[in-house]
């Protein structure tokens, strides 16, 4: 068993060129996606944070319609309280709508991102591979 120097440096260069195709290659794009998804998930919770505010304030203005509508009669009051809350539940209802319908367009962009690198890298790395392992057999061989 000896050292042989031609086997560490091809091993070495091997590897210094399958790192520099991985990170061209599969880590730089899966670190995009990585990050266009976050960025999406935030502004789907910031969505989400709108809708809470806007219920927060729909059921304030509900009640102070309540106390406004008891102190001028009990009819007019049950009539503009049902009328505030079904508008409010239609906004909550809409807003909920187009929350999901984002998130759902955004699930669909990142699963098709996700195809589109996994289908760009595939056959790359095939390659790659094959040669990497050429390599390796011709070199213990």
């Amino acid at each position: 068993m000896n050292i042989q120097p031609s086997v560490i440096v091809w091993t070495v260069i091997c590897f210094v060129l399958l790192m520099v195709i991985l990170k061209n290659l599969l880590f730089t794009p899966v670190l995009k996606v990585i990050d266009s998804r976050k960025e999406k998930i935030d502004e789907a919770e910031k969505k989400l944070r709108e809708i809470e505010s806007i219920n927060a304030e729909n059921e304030r203005r509900s009640a102070e319609e309540k106390l406004r509508a008891e102190s001028e009669s009990v009819l007019q009051a049950k009539a503009k309280v049902q009328q505030i809350q079904s508008d409010g539940k239609k906004e909550i209802e809409n807003a909920q709508r187009k929350c999901l319908s984002d998130l759902e367009d955004y699930r669909n962009d990142i699963t098709g991102e996700y195809d589109k690198i996994v289908y760009s890298v595939a056959p790359k790395m095939e390659t790659a591979a094959a040669i990497f392992a050429k390599n390796i057999i011709s070199d213990r061989i």
